[in-house]
């Protein structure tokens, strides 16, 4: 008897390389396809004009790698013969491969489509600021359904493979309230980062204020905290729960800054000057083109040193407030030096009574 028709476990040994010999095969034909999908199919779909076929080409690699792996390992395995437990055993393994294979072939298709739909979203937004919180929500959206996905694939393998489900279900529902009341925190955050991506209140790279103490530019938001960098260059991360239940001031959003001021004149001013100042300061206001064509000026009051004039104006050109207050400012002092109107300072006149 050669060393081929040598019996093990019930198999001859030409019996287990016959079974090697289709289980290699397989990983081979798996790779074999997993080439083919990545240089020639997704070649040919990068020449029509949608996306979607790519995307769902480039989905099907991996699924179509294991499932070759898994024909391999079916039909070899049934090649042999071996006793019920380990018959059982290597079924159960076939099985959950499969269900792994098709677990992975959903979850890419439907993370597929769902890129495919952020990117056209994102595409067609004119902000960077939207497309980049679309690249946030679709992580978060990926990650929703991997969990969701791969829990009901792991639940209907455990109910095929005879372990009691609703016993599994109630442990698993003590547990994870043992777990909420321990992460609890962590839960609020988690959700106050989801209320943040679908409720929208700010985006990356706007200027928010919630209090006197933190203002600053959003520079990125997470599922558990959002950082934002104040004006000293400083990070300050703040949790989402807290976000979500405070009251904020989006200042990127305003169409146009409100500027309030108070310019003081000199008391000696007479009334014709001081409507000429009025009068100035309305023109240079509307003259300049950061500016809208509309604004309030109004001799308000008898200052402690000074006629106070109120001007309300408003800056359209969001990226030049500095800018426009600054020419403004400037444009203000070099007419009222022309008219000969003179700023107020604060100042005290003393009266000294002489006694005889």
């Amino acid at each position: 008897m050669s060393f081929f028709d040598t019996t093990i476990l019930g198999n001859t040994v030409i019996d287990y390389f016959i079974a090697i010999g289709i289980l290699v095969l397989g990983i081979f034909v798996g790779w074999g396809l997993y080439f083919l999908f990545k240089k020639v199919f997704i070649e040919w779909t990068k020449k029509t004009k949608t996306k979607i076929d790519t995307v769902i080409v480039s989905a099907l690699k991996m699924p179509a790698m294991f499932f070759a792996f898994y024909i391999g390992f079916n039909i070899a395995y049934r090649t042999l013969s071996f006793t019920p437990d380990v018959t059982r055993i290597l079924s159960h393994t076939a099985f959950i491969i499969l269900v792994f294979t098709v677990t992975m072939l959903l979850r890419n298709i439907v993370v597929a489509v769902i890129q495919v739909y952020m990117e056209r979203r994102a595409n067609g937004k004119k902000s960077k600021k939207k497309s980049a919180l679309d690249l946030h929500l679709f992580q978060l959206i990926k990650l929703v359904i991997n969990m969701f996905i791969f829990i009901i694939a792991f639940i209907y393998v455990i109910d095929n493979l005879g372990f009691q489900i609703t016993t599994l279900v109630a442990g698993l529902g003590i547990g994870g309230l043992a777990l909420a009341l321990a992460a609890q925190d962590t839960l609020k955050n988690l959700f106050g980062g989801i209320t943040l991506y679908m409720d929208k209140p700010f985006q990356i790279g706007d200027r928010v204020k919630l209090d006197e103490q933190r203002d600053g530019f959003v520079k990125e938001i997470g599922l558990r905290s959002t950082r934002i960098e104040t004006f000293a260059g400083t990070q300050i991360i703040i949790p989402n729960s807290r976000i979500a239940d405070s009251i904020l001031e989006n200042i990127s959003r305003e169409k146009s800054r409100r500027i309030n001021m108070t310019i003081g004149v000199e008391y000696s001013t007479p009334p014709t000057k001081v409507k000429k100042a009025m009068e100035i300061v309305k023109a240079v206001v509307k003259e300049n083109e950061d500016t809208e064509d509309r604004s309030l000026v109004s001799f308000t009051e008898f200052g402690a040193s000074s006629l106070n004039i109120l001007v309300i104006y408003w800056i359209k050109n969001m990226d030049n407030i500095l800018g426009a207050r600054n020419s403004i400012n400037m444009e203000i002092k070099k007419r009222f030096d022309k008219a000969g109107i003179g700023f107020a300072f604060p100042s005290t006149t003393v009266y000294l009574k002489k006694t005889k």
